[in-house]
Parts: C-alpha cells; sequence; structure tokens
C-alpha cells in the first residue's frame, strides 16, 4: 500500500517523469481517471482514450483487449473520489519530544508512523480524532520495521502500556487511536512523503539518509556519494547501457 499525499502532484510528476514502477499500473489508472475527470473536466470517452493512449505508449506489451474492461471500471467509477491534495502533515515540537522520551527505537519509529497516519486521516476527515485503521503489515512496512508477528502485537502493546496509544473496543475493529497528538505546540517539523516514514524518523534523529534525486525516496547514504534509490539507479544504468548501445551503432554506421 502507498499512500499519496497529493494525488494531483504525483499523477503530474509520473506523466512528466514517466517513473511509474509496472507493478503500480493498475493503481496509477485508477488515479489517472480520476485526475481526468477533477482535473481536466474529461468525460468517460475522452478518459478511457487517454489512458489506452497511456498504456500503449509506455507498454510496448501493451494489448487494448487485456486491460478494456479495468480501464472502463476505472473511468466509470472516476467521479466518485475526488483528488486528495495534501501538501504534508506537521508535527509539533510536544508530539516529537513525546516520541523520544520513548527511548527505545523501534517504539520511537512505530509511534511517529502512528501519528503520521492519524494526521493524513484528520486530514481527510476532520471529524475523525486520531484513529487509524490499517492492518498491523501496512503500519510496520511504512515505518520500516522488520520482525515477527507476535513482536508486532507486542509493540503495540508497549506503546498502550505508555498511554500513547489505545484500541477500539469492538473486537473486529482493528482501529487505533493516537493519544499524544498535540496540535497546541509550535509546529516542527512537515512530512510530505509516507513512504518510508520510519526512515523520515531517523532522518530527524540525524541518521545519514538522502533523498533519490528522480522519485525523492529516502534511502540510507552509505559511502556519502549515494544519488538514487535502487529502482532508479537501475533505471539509470539501464539508459546509460542503451546510450553507448545507440552512440556505438552509430559511429560504426
Amino acid at each position: 500500500m502507498q499512500i499519496i499525499l497529493n494525488e494531483k502532484n504525483y499523477v503530474e510528476h509520473i506523466l512528466s517523469k514517466k517513473t511509474m514502477e509496472p507493478s503500480k499500473t493498475n493503481s496509477f489508472l485508477n488515479l489517472y481517471a480520476r485526475y481526468l475527470y477533477h482535473e481536466k473536466n474529461l468525460g468517460k470517452q475522452s478518459i478511457t482514450q487517454k489512458l489506452h493512449t497511456f498504456m500503449k505508449e509506455e507498454y510496448p506489451r501493451y494489448h487494448p483487449a487485456d486491460w478494456t474492461t479495468k480501464i472502463e471500471t476505472y473511468t466509470n467509477r472516476a467521479q466518485k473520489y475526488p483528488l486528495c491534495q495534501c501538501s504534508g502533515v506537521w508535527i509539533t515540537e510536544r508530539e516529537l519530544q513525546t516520541i523520544e522520551h520513548i527511548q527505545n527505537k523501534v517504539l520511537e519509529r512505530l509511534a511517529f508512523t502512528l501519528l503520521c497516519l492519524s494526521k493524513f486521516r484528520n486530514f481527510q476527515n476532520p471529524e475523525n480524532q486520531n484513529w487509524i485503521h490499517y492492518s498491523n503489515h501496512q503500519i510496520y512496512t511504512m515505518a520500516c520495521i522488520n520482525t515477527t508477528a507476535f513482536e508486532k502485537d507486542s509493540n503495540f502493546n508497549k506503546l498502550k502500556e505508555l498511554g500513547l496509544i489505545k484500541y477500539a473496543k469492538k473486537i473486529n475493529n482493528l482501529g487505533i487511536q493516537i493519544l499524544f497528538a498535540d496540535e497546541n505546540s509550535e509546529r516542527t517539523l512537515l512530512i510530505k512523503d509516507f513512504r518510508k516514514l520510519g526512515y523520515e524518523w531517523r532522518l530527524y534523529k540525524g541518521e545519514k539518509f538522502v533523498r533519490c534525486t528522480i522519485c525523492g525516496l529516502l534511502v540510507k547514504d552509505t559511502n556519502g556519494r549515494r544519488k538514487y534509490c535502487k529502482d532508479c539507479a537501475e533505471q539509470q544504468n539501464r539508459q546509460k547501457v542503451l546510450q553507448r548501445y545507440y552512440l556505438e551503432k552509430n559511429k560504426a554506421l
């Protein structure tokens, strides 16, 4: 799962930079259809054509028959969901102090992630009151924490014992309410990217991370010279190989 704060900017970035991962094709087409409806005021027929054109230009093995049903589905429901345009969520001074007082690196990352998610949900619904409803897997992926299922539950319980979160009363409700959110304090840290929230916390704490110069993803700066994330580095290498190939081919001619 990927949380996109500003969906309009995301679509426009993909269209201009051509950096979308193939695994995210369906989610992007869904988002692109909504963008065309709400931002470009296009009708269903035009949206359908735009989506097919995008696939034709970006995917060499694209066959219209394989995608027609999906594209029609995305087009038909585009009007139901306006684009989310959140510029980021602010973390306040007291909230940061509360997290730092935990004095446990894993729990700090987890608490920070939960806080960011609750603030995003509050943006989407002003009546939300700091509740989130995500699976453990989704939360821990964004928190950049690898651990066992037992430890996942244990970490949540530790935060509960510290009075930082509480669970929903209904047994079948996976909701968690964040109790240490404090908007009555100075805004200190603006989080604009939710892909690696655990890394955002580690960067704030002074660890060596850099943002990929192409996609902006936070990555560990292992040698002090890193510029790209793994996927963008591979893409850059492929482009260099192609450039050398065509250069040598032209020289041979």
